[in-house]
């Protein structure tokens, strides 16, 4: 009896073993896939504060979070659906897995060939290497040595390699080492390119923009139906007018300021509200999107949102939808969109913001994403048809892109102009002489005081001059003095 006892304790502890390890095992499996990304994948990428940060986090969803905004990251054109970057990146790191592997000694991305070839990619031109020739060593043995190896790149200005530029290999004895007297500003682009390769360093969270609507969903179906041959809803009265300021990678940010009617609308409802849509470009280009925001609940009836995301410069179909928290109330209509583009070399500035209320810019939004209502020390209330009282200043904020620069300074003079059907006022001009970085964004901006102006409609103009490229660009906005 006592034998059968202990034999059951022991088969009993062998089944919750057996039972156990699949669980524990699959665990360390996931542990052990966390571990190989960050010491073998993105090694070579991962940048010090970031490698601190992933090792701080405890569950596997904020590991998969973290990995996805990595890569978002490292995206260097965020409008489409695949990551060239990363894609790129793995294809090498299968290359030299395979070409410059030192056996057990060594993975082919630890040996200084591979290391190279991760970060400058395939040489232009490939000149000597070969077999080596044994050479005595005066303590005994020998020593492999054999004709250098040396690859040959084109510049590579983001890396500070603004001419053609090569890397030098010795045959060594275990292989390929990188030559000792490789120049300076080669070794430096390999010590910076983990961080001049991360493109959109502003990103917080994954962009909510880059995915697409599932046909099954509701917002998928409407759309769908509306392409087909559907009509218009609009059960959430809402109107919009987009603003357009210059994103990242040669794009243009669209923001929509929207305008909901919540008269007669159980205002509950509209608490929480997700605009979604699809904007289809020239050709197959198709971009979706999908907000969720939270509105403000004061007592007035008319309430505003504002969202966006970057696009291709050019002209586009829009689909813009909204719906309610509980998916029981729609609106979908349908507009066309002309996208101005920033990034063609040509003098410009971003849409004007009209608004009476500025405030110096709190420091925690120094990261936040795209917004035409935030400058770089400032912030705009959004306020919807410009309409102003004449005890309120009217504030303009704006941008000026693609301004040269003389001895690294601007050389720029700003007018500006108050026009009626009755009269034209011009005020105050401004210089602006700022030393800045090429192509970078200049935020500009005024403050006029409406009193001294008769209630009715006007147009606000600026015309900015760059003297330096002696060109010139105009913009206006309409606003109203009530």
């Amino acid at each position: 009896m006592k034998r059968y006892a202990v034999w059951s304790i022991v088969f009993l502890a062998l089944f919750a073993f057996l039972y156990t390890a699949p669980a524990g095992a699959a665990k360390k499996k996931e542990a052990d896939k966390y571990e190989n990304w960050m010491k073998e994948e993105v090694k070579l990428l991962i940048t010090s504060e970031e490698e601190s940060a992933f090792k701080k986090l405890k569950t596997d969803e904020e590991k998969d979070k973290f990995i996805a905004l990595f890569w978002a990251k490292r995206d260097p054109s965020p409008l489409d659906k695949a990551n060239e970057f990363k894609d790129e990146w793995y294809a090498r790191l299968e290359y030299v897995n395979k070409t410059y592997s030192k056996g057990s000694i060594a993975k082919g991305w630890h040996t200084d060939m591979g290391r190279v070839y991760m970060i400058f990619g395939p040489p232009a031109q490939v000149r000597g290497g070969g077999s080596g020739q044994v050479r005595p060593e005066s303590a005994g043995g020998s020593q492999i040595m054999g004709p250098p190896e040396t690859w040959v790149y084109q510049p590579m200005p983001a890396l500070g390699l603004n001419s053609e530029f090569t890397v030098t290999f010795l045959n060594q004895q275990f292989g390929y080492d990188l030559d000792e007297m490789t120049p300076q500003p080669v070794r430096h682009a390999l010590d910076i390119f983990s961080k001049v390769v991360i493109f959109n360093p502003d990103l917080k969270e994954l962009p909510m923009y880059k995915f697409s609507l599932d046909e099954s969903s509701t917002e998928g179906k409407l759309i769908n139906e509306f392409i087909a041959g559907g009509r218009e809803i609009n059960q959430i009265p809402l109107e919009w007018t987009p603003i357009y300021t210059r994103a990242m990678s040669g794009s243009t940010y669209v923001s929509f300021l929207v305008r909901i009617d919540a008269r007669g609308l159980d205002r509950k409802k509209l608490r929480d509200v997700t605009f979604f849509g699809r904007l289809q470009g020239e050709g197959e280009e198709v971009q979706e999107f999908l907000h969720p925001l939270k509105l403000d609940q004061d007592k007035s009836d008319i309430m505003l949102a504002v969202f966006g995301f970057p696009a291709k410069a050019g002209k586009s179909v829009l689909y813009l939808g909204a719906e309610d928290k509980d998916k029981e109330l729609h609106t979908l209509v349908k507009a066309d969109l002309d996208v101005q583009n920033f990034w063609n070399d040509e003098l410009n500035t971003s849409s004007l913001i009209l608004s009476s209320q500025v405030i110096s810019k709190p420091k925690e939004e120094a990261g936040a994403e795209f917004s035409p209502f935030v400058t770089t020390d400032y912030k705009a209330a959004p306020r919807w048809g410009n309409a102003f009282k004449p005890s309120e200043f009217l504030s303009v904020l704006y941008q000026v892109y693609n301004a040269k620069t003389q001895d690294g300074a601007l050389d720029l003079s700003i007018d500006y102009f108050i026009i009626s059907d009755e009269a034209g006022y011009r005020l105050n001009p401004q210089t602006v002489k700022t030393k800045v970085e090429e192509n970078m964004a200049v935020a500009c901006g005024t403050e006029v005081p409406l009193s001294p102006l008769k209630p009715g409609k006007y147009t606000f103009k600026i015309r900015v001059t760059d003297k330096i490229a002696g060109k010139n660009v105009e913009k206006t906005a309409p606003f109203v003095v009530e």
